[in-house]
């Protein structure tokens, strides 16, 4: 976040946060339409101790993608 302060020194959208009910299902559905997951690749636990992953922000016109498991 801070070095996206850095750069954005009026402040901005960092990212946009989706919950989906099936992460795997998700990610599946999204890499086979060429999309890229960022990390590992795989879903891990986040700050709200839900699994998280991140999208590419090339795929989506610079911005930022997070999917956050729903329950």
């Amino acid at each position: 976040m801070d070095s996206f302060l850095k750069r954005n020194t009026k402040g901005g959208i960092h990212h946009l946060c989706y919950e989906v009910e099936d992460i795997f299902a998700a990610k599946d559905q999204l890499t086979s339409q060429g999309m890229t997951v960022l990390g590992t690749g795989e879903p891990y636990l986040g700050a709200n101790n839900k699994l998280v992953l991140f999208l590419h922000p090339k795929n989506f016109m610079g911005s930022l993608i997070e999917l956050e498991q729903a329950n």
